[in-house]
C-alpha cells in the first residue's frame, strides 16, 4: 500500500488542506477537525481502497483505515502547516460540543498516545509470566528484573506521562504538566511518607499517598493547572513569562496537588473503583452480560473511554475485572469474522476481508475492521456478537477473572488474566458461539445508512 498516495487522496477528499483545522490519530483512525465537513466527499472516501469507513463524532470527521494509520498520518503531516491540536482547532472554528463529549475527548486524547507504550509494556509482563511459569527464567534473576522494569515503567510513571499528554490536550505547557506529576514521585516527596501523619506545608496538614500508577489525581491537577497557566499568562508581562509562569505554576500546583487535588483524586478513583467492584459483586453474571454483550457498541460510540481511568486504577491495586469481561466481546467479534470466512465461500472479496481481520484480531487484538467492515455491515450479525460476547462475559464475571496488566485482548495476552484457565474457557466460548451461530443463521441482510459515530 502506498501510504503517501493514500494520505494525499484523503486530504483531497476531505476538502483539501485549506479545509483542515487540525488532525490527530488513534489506533485505527485519522481524526480531522474540518472547517466545513460538508466539503468532504464522504462517499468517495468510503469507496477508496484501504479505507474501512467514515464516521463523525464530537465535531471530528474520522477516517477509519486500520492499524497502518500512523504511517498514513506521518505522510499527511509532512510539510503541512495545519495544527495537530484538534481542541484548539475546534475553538477556532467555533464548534460547540457537549460537556460529556468534551470529557470523553480529553480522556481519549490523553490516553491514545500512551496506548502503544502501555500495550507493549503489558505484553512484556505477559511474556515474563510465561517464562517464569515454564521455569525458563527466575523471578529473582537480573535479566527478569531488567525486563520487568521495561514492563512496569510506563505504569509506575503514569502520572508524569499522563501529565504531558493532558498538558498537550488542554493547551498548557506539557512539560510543566509532566513536572507536576513527577514532583509527586520525587524521592524527597515520597520520603515524607515515612513521617506518617506528621507532614505539613506552611502549617497546613498534608495527607501523604503513593501516586505511582495513579490516574485521577493527575487528571484533576492538570485540569486546574491549565486554568492557572492561562491566568498567569494574562497578568504577567510577556518578557517575564519564560521563567515566571512555570515557576509560579509549580509553586502553586505542586503544594495544592499534595494537599488537596491528589488526595481528592485518589478518593474519587477509589470510590469509583469500589462502586464498580460492588456492582460486579452484586451480580458478576449480569455485569459480564452487559459488558461482554455490549462493549462492541460502547466502543463504536466512544463510551469505552470512560472505563479507561478506572481500568488503570484497578490494575494498580491488583487487577481489573472490567476489561476481563469486555475481552469476551473482542473474541465474539473474531468468532463472527471467522464464521463469515467459513460461510462466504462464493464471495472471495468478503472471505478475504473476514479471514484477514480474524487473524489480525487474534494476533493483535485490533478488531475495528471487523466491527465496521462486518458487524455494522450485516444486521443479522449484531445479535450474534451480543449473545456470544455476553456468554463469555458472564463466565468471566461470575468467576471474578481480572486483567493484571494493560494489554490488547489477543491470544498472546492470555497470561495476564487470572484465573487463566477460566479466562481461556470464557473467550473460547465467545469465539465458538459466534462462529457456530454464523454458520447456523448466516450473516446476510445489510444495514442501510451511515455507520454510528465513534471516538
Amino acid at each position: 500500500m502506498d501510504h503517501k498516495k493514500m494520505g494525499e487522496d484523503i486530504v483531497r477528499l476531505v476538502g483539501g488542506e485549506e479545509n483542515i483545522n487540525g488532525l490527530v490519530h488513534c489506533a485505527t483512525r485519522l481524526r480531522f477537525d474540518l472547517k466545513d465537513s460538508r466539503k468532504a466527499e464522504r462517499e468517495a472516501l468510503e469507496k477508496h481502497e484501504g479505507i474501512i469507513t467514515v464516521v463523525e463524532s464530537g465535531g471530528q470527521f474520522q477516517v477509519v483505515i486500520g492499524s497502518h494509520v500512523a504511517y498514513v498520518y506521518a505522510e499527511i503531516m509532512k510539510n503541512r502547516n495545519f495544527g495537530s491540536n484538534s481542541s484548539t482547532a475546534s475553538e477556532s472554528s467555533g464548534k460547540k460540543t457537549s460537556v460529556i463529549s468534551t470529557i470523553f475527548e480529553v480522556i481519549s486524547g490523553s490516553f491514545s498516545p500512551l496506548i502503544p507504550a502501555m500495550a507493549g509494556s503489558g505484553m512484556i509482563k505477559a511474556l515474563l509470566t510465561v517464562l517464569t511459569l515454564l521455569g525458563w527464567m527466575s523471578a529473582t534473576s537480573d535479566t527478569y528484573m531488567i525486563l520487568s522494569a521495561a514492563g512496569n515503567a510506563v505504569f509506575y510513571f503514569l502520572p508524569i506521562l499522563l501529565g504531558i499528554t493532558l498538558g498537550i490536550k488542554l493547551k498548557a505547557n506539557p512539560y510543566v504538566a509532566g513536572v507536576i506529576g513527577a514532583a509527586l514521585m520525587e524521592p524527597n516527596f515520597t520520603g515524607l511518607m515515612d513521617k506518617g501523619s506528621d507532614v505539613s506545608f506552611l502549617g497546613i496538614p498534608v495527607v501523604m499517598m503513593n501516586y505511582s500508577a495513579s490516574v485521577f489525581p493527575i487528571f484533576i491537577s492538570i485540569s486546574i493547572y491549565a486554568l492557572v497557566d492561562k491566568f498567569l499568562k494574562k497578568i504577567i508581562l510577556k518578557d517575564l513569562q519564560l521563567f515566571l509562569v512555570p515557576m509560579l505554576a509549580l509553586m502553586i500546583m505542586v503544594p495544592l496537588s499534595a494537599m488537596a487535588f491528589g488526595p481528592f483524586g485518589t478518593g474519587v478513583g477509589d470510590w469509583i473503583s469500589s462502586g464498580v467492584t460492588w456492582l460486579i459483586g452484586v451480580s458478576g453474571i449480569l455485569s459480564g452480560i452487559v459488558l461482554g454483550g455490549f462493549m462492541t457498541f460502547m466502543v463504536v460510540f466512544g463510551l469505552h473511554w470512560g472505563f479507561t481511568p478506572i481500568t488503570i486504577q484497578n490494575i494498580g491495586v491488583g487487577g481489573d475485572p472490567i476489561e476481563a469481561m469486555a475481552a469476551a466481546a473482542v473474541f465474539a467479534q473474531i468468532g463472527v469474522a471467522f464464521g463469515i470466512f467459513l460461510k462466504a465461500r462464493k464471495d472471495k472479496t468478503l472471505r478475504t476481508l473476514a479471514g484477514s481481520t480474524s487473524i489480525t484480531g487474534l494476533l493483535a487484538g485490533v478488531t475495528e475492521p471487523i466491527v465496521y467492515g462486518l458487524v455494522l455491515r450485516y444486521k443479522r450479525v449484531i445479535p450474534i456478537v451480543i449473545i456470544a460476547g455476553a456468554l463469555g462475559g458472564a463466565i468471566n464475571g461470575h468467576f471474578g477473572v481480572k486483567m493484571t496488566a494493560y494489554v490488547f485482548h489477543n491470544i498472546f495476552a492470555i497470561p495476564v488474566y487470572t484465573p487463566t484457565l477460566i479466562y481461556v474457557i470464557a473467550i473460547a466460548c465467545s469465539f465458538i458461539a459466534a462462529t457456530m451461530l454464523i454458520l447456523i443463521f448466516g450473516y446476510e441482510s445489510k444495514v442501510k445508512g451511515e455507520a454510528p459515530e465513534t471516538v
